[in-house]
C-alpha cells in the first residue's frame, strides 16, 4: 500500500492556503497521516473523501489534529458487495439510521444472541459498537459515513449472559471506530476477553462464513488487520468488561499471512466440499492447558449457510475452530466432528504436520466407516455426508495400525493419456463408485461400475487428483498423476 505524508504548516493552515473548496479526495489504498503538531483543516465548505472499492480503503491516521469549519466534513466510504449481510461500524460520529432508510441496519444482542432491525431514523450509530447492514443495490455499492473522524479512545462495554447452550455466551458485536486498519495485535485486551475475533465474511458461501484470528501461526483464517468501517465480533468468557481501542492502535494498511513462526505443533484438518474449504486445527503449546485458553483457543461460529462445510473439535462441550493442548502426550487421540448443510462427498485434507515432527505419527479415524487412514501416507480422505447427521471421526496422533478395520481393496488405478484406468484384479467386489476430486476437493467425475477393468477418459489440466473408490466391502484413495 502506499502512503502519503501530509506534513501541515500551522500558520498556512490559518490563512486558508493549503486546501482548495473542493476538499480533499483520497483514492483507495492511499493513507494520510497528519503528523504530531500539524493540523488538517477542511474548511470553505470542502469534504474530506476517504475512497473505497473492491481493491481497497483510503485511510487517515492523525497523530496532530483534523479540523472540519465552514461546513466542511469528512466522506469516509465502505465498499459493500451487493446481496449480502455485512459487519459494518462507524468511522465518524454522527451517523444516524436513516442515511440507511433504503436498506436494512440491525443491532445484535449479547444477552439474546440475536438480531433485531433498528427502526427509528434518529437512532444513532455508536463508535466502537457493530452493526448488521445489507444493501438492497443490484450493484456493489459504497456507503457514505458523513461527519466527523473519529479519533483519540474509543470504548465499548461487553457482557456475558448465560445461555442453556453455552455455544450462545459472549458473544458481542463491536466495531473499528476508526478511518484507517485497526491493529488487534496492539489492542489491550481485558483478562475476562477472548483474545481472538471473527470477521464475517459475505461472499463464502450462500450466506457468507466467519473467518478468525488469534496472535500466533499460519492456522488463523483471517489476519490481525481489521479495516475501516468493518464490524467484527469478541467473546467475553468471563464475565462484563470494557474494551478500550486508542490511537496507538491504529495503522495503514496489513499485511499478508505468515506461516507459523513460533516452532508450535500445529495439525490443520481442512474440509472442502461445494467448491468451499474451511478448517479446524489442532496445536500443541507447553504454556496452554486442556481447558479453555483465552489467549489460545478460537471457538467455532457456524453462519449455518448450508453449502460450507462445518468442521471443529470439542473443548470443554464447546465447539472449537483451533483447540490448543499442552502436549501430544496425555492427547494422543482428539475427537473430530463435521456437519453440513448438503448431503454430498466432501474430503479432509491434513496440512502443517511437518510441525509434529516426523516421530509423531497421524492418524484419521471414520466411526461410521470403522476405517482408519495415516494421513502421512495420504493426507487426502474422501467421504459421503447425509444431511442431519454428525459425522464423528478421531484424530490419532498415535500409531493405530493395529485396530481392526475393514480390508482395504485391491485395485490397480493410474491416470495415462487422458485415461483413468481403474481395475480390479479380484473381481468379486459388487458395486464400486468412483469418484475423482481436484486437490482442493471439486469432484471432477463419478461412475459407478461393477467391471473388473474399467477406462474411462478423462482430460484435466492439473498435475495432480485424489481417487476415492468405495464398494460395500470397503474403501481405496490415491493420488493419480496427469502425465
Amino acid at each position: 500500500m502506499k502512503c502519503k505524508t501530509v506534513l501541515l504548516i500551522m500558520m498556512l493552515i490559518a490563512v486558508g492556503s493549503l486546501l482548495s473548496a473542493q476538499g480533499l479526495k483520497v483514492e483507495p489504498g492511499t493513507c494520510i497521516k497528519v503528523e504530531t503538531g500539524t493540523t488538517l483543516d477542511i474548511s470553505g465548505g470542502g469534504d474530506l473523501f476517504l475512497e473505497s472499492d473492491a481493491t481497497g480503503d483510503a485511510s487517515l491516521i492523525d497523530l496532530g489534529s483534523v479540523s472540519y469549519t465552514g461546513g466542511g466534513e469528512a466522506n469516509v466510504q465502505r465498499y459493500l458487495t451487493n446481496g449480502q449481510w455485512h459487519l459494518v461500524s462507524a468511522p465518524v460520529a454522527g451517523i444516524v439510521a436513516g442515511q440507511f432508510e433504503e436498506d436494512y441496519l440491525q443491532l445484535h444482542t449479547e444477552s439474546t444472541n440475536a438480531y433485531t432491525d433498528v427502526t427509528s431514523l434518529t437512532y444513532g450509530l455508536i463508535p466502537a459498537k457493530g452493526y448488521a447492514l445489507w444493501t438492497v443495490d443490484v450493484n456493489p455499492t459504497k456507503e457514505l459515513f458523513s461527519g466527523t473522524t473519529n479519533t483519540g479512545n474509543q470504548t465499548f462495554n461487553f457482557t456475558k449472559s448465560e445461555f442453556a447452550n453455552d455455544d450462545d455466551e459472549g458473544w458481542n458485536l463491536v466495531g473499528n471506530p476508526y478511518p484507517s486498519v485497526l491493529d488487534w495485535d496492539a489492542v489491550s485486551k481485558p483478562a475476562n476477553l477472548s483474545a481472538a475475533i471473527w470477521l464475517f465474511d459475505p461472499t463464502v458461501g450462500e450466506n457468507g462464513d466467519y473467518k478468525y484470528y488469534i496472535n500466533g501461526g499460519a492456522e488463523n483464517t483471517t489476519t490481525q488487520y481489521i479495516p475501516s468501517g468493518q464490524g467484527f465480533f469478541v467473546r467475553a468468557v468471563g464475565g462484563n468488561g470494557t474494551l478500550q481501542f486508542a490511537n496507538d492502535d491504529r495503522t495503514h494498511g496489513g499485511q499478508s499471512f505468515y506461516k507459523n513462526q513460533n516452532n508450535w505443533q500445529v495439525l490443520v484438518l481442512k474440509a472442502t466440499g461445494n467448491n468451499i474449504t474451511t478448517q479446524t486445527a489442532i496445536r500443541f503449546i507447553p504454556e496452554s492447558s486442556s481447558q479453555l485458553d483465552r489467549d489460545y483457543d478460537v471457538y467455532k461460529i457456524s453462519s449455518g449457510s448450508p453449502d460450507v462445510p462445518v468442521v471443529y473439535t470439542l473443548c470443554e462441550n464447546q465447539n472449537m475452530a483451533i483447540n490448543t493442548l499442552p502436549s501430544v502426550a496425555g492427547h494422543e487421540t482428539v475427537p473430530l466432528y463435521f456437519e453440513a448443510g448438503m448431503d454430498g462427498t466432501y474430503v479432509f485434507t491434513a496440512t502443517e504436520m511437518e510441525t509434529l515432527g516426523d516421530e509423531v505419527p497421524v492418524f484419521l479415524e471414520d466411526i461410521y466407516l470403522n476405517y482408519t487412514q495415516d494421513l502421512r501416507a495420504n493426507p487426502n480422505y474422501s467421504f459421503e455426508y447425509t444431511l442431519g447427521t454428525v459425522r464423528e471421526f478421531k484424530i490419532h496422533f498415535k500409531d493405530v495400525t493395529g485396530i481392526e478395520q475393514p480390508e482395504k481393496l485391491n485395485v490397480l488405478c493410474y491416470l495415462d493419456n487422458n485415461v483413468l484406468h481403474v481395475n480390479f484384479p479380484e473381481s468379486e467386489f459388487g458395486m464400486a463408485t468412483i469418484s475423482v476430486y481436484s486437490i482442493t476437493g471439486q469432484q471432477i467425475l463419478s461412475k459407478q461400475t461393477s467391471l473388473a477393468n474399467n477406462d474411462i477418459s478423462f482430460k484435466g489440466s492439473q498435475s495432480v487428483y485424489l481417487v476415492s473408490i468405495k464398494t460395500n466391502d470397503g474403501v481405496f484413495s490415491t493420488k493419480v498423476f496427469n502425465r
